[in-house]
């Protein structure tokens, strides 16, 4: 395939490393390795993940799950002006379209992000305290604006209130639990830095609907991948009150006291245990496919010398990076059976 193209760089935090990550956009729509066909992809470099694959691994668990949309992803490799550049994983930007995010936002459908770096031009706060930004429409309406921000008020709220677990006064009648309790699985059970309510989590709400946590999307600090408490695979991190990370009450905690939410909970995890479990052979199969790749990226990104990245030390080679995050989601898997089934 070949075509022309516009790149940018892309991300926050990511693109100040020496490995860039990009977004790219064609002059006309185009389906790459069977993806539906669009003109917007992104090149992720996976400069934090030294196993290449956490955020393939996320997908995966994506799929498991039954999210209204998982990114698909392939490992690439990445030649930009006649220069290798490492292994990429490249994906279907986030995005509302028809094979993406989708929803109609003509009808008054939105697509939300949480988001603490709030970078885009509508943009607030929820009483409790979680950054929301509108995606699309970028610039809502006054209307809309207010009608939004009006039912998360109202979400939280209902969260605090003596009708909690009611159905039809609590918070269930503002937000598709299923897709919360799937979120709350696949983030804890990641240990992810990023999605206590702080950054880079999806909500859509269509007209007159509920809000949906829609995809999963930035995972390379995650299993283990990151110092302190995300080094250990015990211990809860998005339901728990976490000093230094979230202030206060966040809405997980807030509907863990509530009976109903933790049945439904529970009940979602041990019909999803099974498979959960089996996830070790696919990072085998990601570390048999990235075999020899991975010694082509670590020719010319070499941070096997690192002592002090992302608060997590190198391990010295891909091998002991893969049977860590291995051994770590294997630890992980098994503290949370225990820890959610005993809540």
């Amino acid at each position: 395939f070949s075509a022309p193209m516009g790149i940018r760089g892309r991300g926050n935090s990511t693109w100040s490393f020496p490995k860039k990550p990009w977004k790219v956009k064609l002059d006309s729509k185009a389906s790459i390795f069977g993806m539906g066909a669009d003109k917007e992809w992104c090149l992720l470099a996976n400069y934090s993940d030294r196993t290449l694959m956490r955020n393939i691994l996320a997908m995966k668990l994506s799929e498991i799950c039954g999210f209204a949309w998982t990114p698909h992803m392939y490992s690439v490799h990445v030649y930009l002006n006649n220069e290798y550049q490492g292994v990429y994983t490249f994906c279907e930007h986030k995005k509302v379209s028809q094979d993406r995010v989708d929803i109609d936002v003509d009808a008054g459908d939105v697509y939300l992000e949480i988001e603490q770096q709030q970078d885009e031009t509508t943009c607030w706060w929820t009483s409790m305290g979680v950054p929301m930004m509108f995606s699309d429409p970028e610039e809502p309406s006054a209307e809309l604006l207010a009608e939004i921000q009006k039912h998360f008020d109202d979400f939280e709220d209902a969260l605090y209130s003596k009708d909690m677990a009611d159905p039809v006064k609590g918070y269930a009648a503002y937000i598709d639990v299923d897709s919360f309790i799937d979120y709350y699985i696949v983030q804890e059970l990641a240990k992810n830095t990023d999605g206590n309510l702080r950054k880079s989590s999806f909500i859509t709400k269509k007209k007159g609907g509920k809000l949906v946590m829609h995809h999963l999307w930035d995972f390379d600090l995650t299993f283990g991948n990151s110092g302190g408490l995300l080094h250990d695979p015990e211990g809860f991190f998005i339901k728990d009150y976490t000093p230094g990370w979230y202030i206060g009450d966040n809405w997980f905690n807030r509907m863990m006291k509530d009976s109903a939410f933790v049945d439904r909970l529970q009940a979602r995890w041990n019909e999803l245990y099974p498979q959960l479990v089996a996830m070790v052979d696919f990072i085998d199969e990601q570390a048999l496919i990235l075999d020899k790749a991975q010694q082509q990226n670590f020719k010319v990104w070499s941070i096997w010398e690192s002592v002090d990245w992302v608060d997590c030390p190198s391990l010295g080679s891909y091998e002991k990076e893969v049977d860590f995050l291995k051994e770590f989601y294997s630890e992980r898997v098994e503290w949370m059976n225990t820890a959610i089934n005993n809540l």
